[in-house]
This record gives C-alpha cells, structure tokens and sequence, in this order.
C-alpha cells in the first residue's frame, strides 16, 4: 500500500495494488497545474485508489474535453486526474505521495510541447505526444 496528501494533510489517500507506470508529463496543462516544468505522474488502477479523509475538500476542474482534474480546496494542491481515455485508470500527482512507490519514471511524455527553458537530460523514453493505451 502506498499513501499519500495535499499540502495542507486535509486530504489523504491510500493505493492498493501496483502502479502501472511512472512518467514525466511536459504537457502545458501538467505545467500550468503543476506551476513547474513537467509534472511526474503515476498510473494506477482506479480500483486501487481510496480517499480516506478530506472527501469533501476534493474539488475538480475540467481543463479539456474528457480530462478531469482533482485538487484539495483548501491548499490547492493537485492529487489525481481521470480521462475517458483512461477508463478504469487515474493518474495520480507523484509529488503527494508520502510513501516511495516500487516504481520509478520510464516515459517522458508530450516533449513536443515542453517548457522551452528544461532540457531533458535522463535516458528515460522520448514521445512527442502521449502513446495510445
């Protein structure tokens, strides 16, 4: 199991299971969410993720057609998002675990359209946009 929180502890989850994936999203919406240069983000089964406290903090923001976003209210802090192209799976904010996943980041995501000022120097996949599931 991991855990994980916003910022200000109100909100609290737990994953069950194994992730799916890591990966680096460079995306403008992961920037503009994130306020850094790329968002790390984990894919998990949505079966396996529990809020366990501050539910009704919870809140969401549709940033594209299909794309739904959840962050805590009270801090702001992004938590998960879920798609309709990812049926059945979220992705989850890397940077509100409290827990070290058993995974590590394998794919850099949408470089095509990455903060111009970061260069990616790992050896970690490449793809202009994001691979089909």
């Amino acid at each position: 199991m991991l855990r994980g929180s916003c910022l200000c502890g109100s909100v609290t989850y737990e994953i069950y299971g194994s992730p799916l994936v890591m990966y680096y999203c460079h995306c403008s919406m992961c920037r503009k969410a994130s306020g850094s240069s790329f968002a790390t983000n984990m894919l998990v089964n949505e079966a396996d993720f529990v809020v366990r406290s501050g539910e009704d903090l919870v809140s969401s923001h549709q940033s594209s057609p299909g794309e739904q976003r959840y962050f805590c209210s009270g801090c702001g802090s992004p938590l998960y998002s879920r798609a309709t192209a990812r049926q059945g799976v979220i992705s989850v904010r890397c940077g509100t675990l409290d827990d070290d996943p058993p995974v590590r980041p394998t794919e850099h995501f949408h470089v095509g359209s990455k903060a111009a000022w970061f260069d990616i120097c790992d050896h970690v996949r490449q793809y202009e946009a994001e691979p089909e599931p």
